[in-house]
């Protein structure tokens, strides 16, 4: 073949390129397919072609061309030959696979075209072709790092952007849209400067003007960005640069890490420990000690200083404890552990013994100040863990001092009081029995000489002392009754109150039909106290005749007895509408001993003073509301069962 034919092909053939790349690729073959002999006549029989030389394939036909084609490939391929042999086609191109000597199907592409010769010789399909397996490898290699990388970035758990020269994202993965809150249209309409925090965005513009001059290959910051909402993110960010062949910058990727709750909870830690440093220099009145687990000081807030003398540079890092106690304190309590627990405890180990085995550290100890003063304290004594280890101790203290100084001084007069009870308690047995036993002996005499000599009677002396004799009399069993509610040691019991009022009512139920007094009881049920069951008897017992005694004279009488529960109390309402009191005359005197406000000769005014100091005894109160004329409410109340 005319090899100047093959020259007319040079702007249509590639012509051969001795780059390494380009060996890999394959050598471009140049043929001619003479249509009329079905034979490919190849241009440089000397090289080798899938593998063979040219002989082996000698001679080369259509068919034979076809039969190294791929069966995927062959019905296409011999479809484009024959289009161009019927010149229905002046040109195609194919990719399509063959076999190579080895066995192996090897990825080629074919370019023809028909030409005409001026010769007047019939045309031929004239073309080229190349082996492009390692291009197609590349090819299907470059695809899966596509498919990883753009499955990385869509799937990734931390944000992942691609951002331009000017700041714009120019793609985004959903972690980032759900960071700051945007969609991805949203976001690809901004820049990463519209959503940073001002105060972050000089930092993040000025390393990224580095890493474009390189002098930082990449960069990494906490920045802050506004969410959609209005609220602060924070995050850590991450970027590097991507440049084409020719150095351009193609775009920025940058790694985006939330750590918003990471960083609001440091916030909270931060704030807690300033919250703590306050309490520590707040608390000036107590002694805060920290220490390590081998009892070196690591913390000695104000009041430590102003309680022991010590400051805080002296003794943090240098000493422990110890340095405060009583070493014979020390001592003694140690020997106290060490026999209950059956091991030596001794030094430090003393004073932090019970909190290292969880339980309660509180005791009384003695500390000593650097000037040598000598003051007892309360001190709580409790293990810091970290991680469920005991990584420290917190020992806590209060100057008891001025406690112990008033707890004497409580003892003091509790003595006193004792003593003054028991005097009292002597003279209560005077007045109850000794006086009691005089005066019913004068009494006595009287009788004795009233009965014997009557006529000694009629001397206004006589009758003078005998009245004196009843009056001392009826004040001793007064005061024999006062003098016993205060010297009462009588048990609390659950007392059902209206089995008491039924009892009272019973028990005076002759006069109250004489006085015609109707009684009304409306009570809840149950209706319990707790109290003392006699003074309860006697304070019923004091209301009901104190209704009668005191009973209006024009009208019909009656006394109601009411009552309510309370959370902790029960109150007890006694109203009549008797004569009733002038409080606002006698409100300050009516539970007195010995006041009286109506004309009543049987009135000793002792039953209101009585039963007033009953009902306190038992823990509760009484109250009352009156009007002269219009009767009288007694509100007592007691404490609930």
């Amino acid at each position: 073949m005319d090899s100047g034919k093959f020259e007319l092909l040079s702007n249509f053939v590639p012509q051969k390129n001795n780059s390494t790349t380009s060996q890999k690729i394959g050598e471009v073959v140049s043929w001619v397919w003479d249509i009329q002999t079905s034979e490919f006549e190849i241009n440089k029989p000397s090289e080798f072609f899938l593998g063979y030389n040219l002989l082996e394939l000698y001679p080369l036909t259509f068919d034979k061309w076809l039969e190294l084609t791929h069966p995927e490939y062959k019905v296409e391929t011999q479809k484009l030959f024959l289009l161009s042999a019927k010149n229905k086609i002046s040109e195609f191109e194919i990719e399509s696979r063959m076999k190579h000597k080895n066995g192996q199907w090897v990825w080629v592409f074919l370019r023809t075209k028909l030409l005409y010769f001026s010769d007047g010789s019939a045309p031929k399909v004239y073309g080229f072709c190349q082996t492009t397996t390692e291009i197609k490898k590349l090819e299907n290699d470059l695809q899966i790092a596509e498919r990883s990388f753009r499955g990385n970035f869509d799937n990734t758990a931390i944000g992942m952007a691609l951002i331009d020269e000017n700041g714009g994202w120019l793609k985004v993965n959903k972690r980032v849209c759900d960071i700051v809150g945007y969609s991805e249209e949203e976001l690809l309409k901004l820049t990463f400067q519209d959503i940073t925090h001002p105060e972050d965005l000089n930092l993040d513009l000025t390393f990224l003007q580095e890493l474009v001059e390189g002098k930082r290959k990449f960069y990494q910051m906490e920045k802050r960005y506004f969410h959609k909402n209005g609220n602060i993110v924070y995050i850590i960010l991450a970027v590097s640069m991507v440049k084409d062949e020719k150095g351009r910058i193609l775009y920025f990727i940058s790694q985006i890490i939330d750590i918003t709750e990471q960083k609001l909870a440091e916030n909270k830690l931060t704030n807690a420990l300033a919250k703590i440093q306050a309490i520590l220099d707040a608390s000036t009145l107590v002694s805060i000690i920290s220490t390590d687990i081998n009892g070196v000081i690591t913390e000695f807030n104000i009041g430590a200083e102003q309680m022991l003398g010590y400051k805080a540079t002296e003794v943090v890092g240098i000493h422990n404890p110890n340095l405060f106690h009583l070493e014979s304190e020390i001592r003694e309590k140690g020997k106290e552990l060490s026999k209950e627990f059956g091991k030596d405890i001794f030094g430090f180990d003393t004073l932090v013994y019970n909190a290292r085995q969880g339980k309660p550290n509180t005791l009384e100890w003695t500390y000593k100040s650097k000037d040598g003063r000598i003051f007892p304290v309360l001190l709580s004594i409790t293990a810091v863990k970290q991680d469920n280890s005991i990584s420290g101790y917190l020992g806590v203290a209060v100057d008891i001092g001025q406690l112990k100084k008033a707890e004497a001084e409580i003892k003091s007069l509790l003595d006193i009081t004792n003593e003054q009870n028991q005097r009292l308690k002597n003279f209560a047995n005077i007045v109850s029995h000794n006086l009691r036993s005089h005066s019913f002996g004068i009494s006595g005499m009287m009788d004795i000489l009233q009965k014997s000599n009557p006529e000694y009677f009629q001397n206004e002396m006589i009758k003078l002392l005998l009245g004196a004799t009843d009056n001392l009399k009826q004040t001793i069993e007064d005061l024999t009754a006062v003098i016993k509610i205060n010297l009462s040691q009588e048990n609390y019991e659950v007392i059902d109150i209206i089995s008491v009022v039924k009892k009272n009512i019973q028990s005076l139920s002759l006069q109250l039909k004489e006085n015609s007094l109707k009684i009304e009881i409306n009570l809840p049920e149950p209706f319990k106290i707790r109290g003392i069951p006699a003074y309860l008897d006697s304070i019923i017992l004091n209301f009901l005749t104190n209704a009668i005694k005191y009973k209006a004279k024009n009208r019909i009488s009656f006394l109601r007895i009411s009552g309510k529960i309370h959370e902790q109390k029960v109150e007890i309402n006694f109203e009549d509408n008797g004569q009733g009191i002038d409080l606002k005359k006698h409100g300050d005197k009516l539970f007195g001993l010995y006041k009286t406000f109506h004309g009543n000769q049987d009135a000793r005014g002792v039953g209101l003073f009585i039963t007033k100091n009953q009902i306190e005894t038992m823990g509760g109160k009484i109250e009352v509301k009156s009007v002269v004329g219009g009767g009288t409410t007694f509100k007592i109340f007691l404490p609930n069962e």
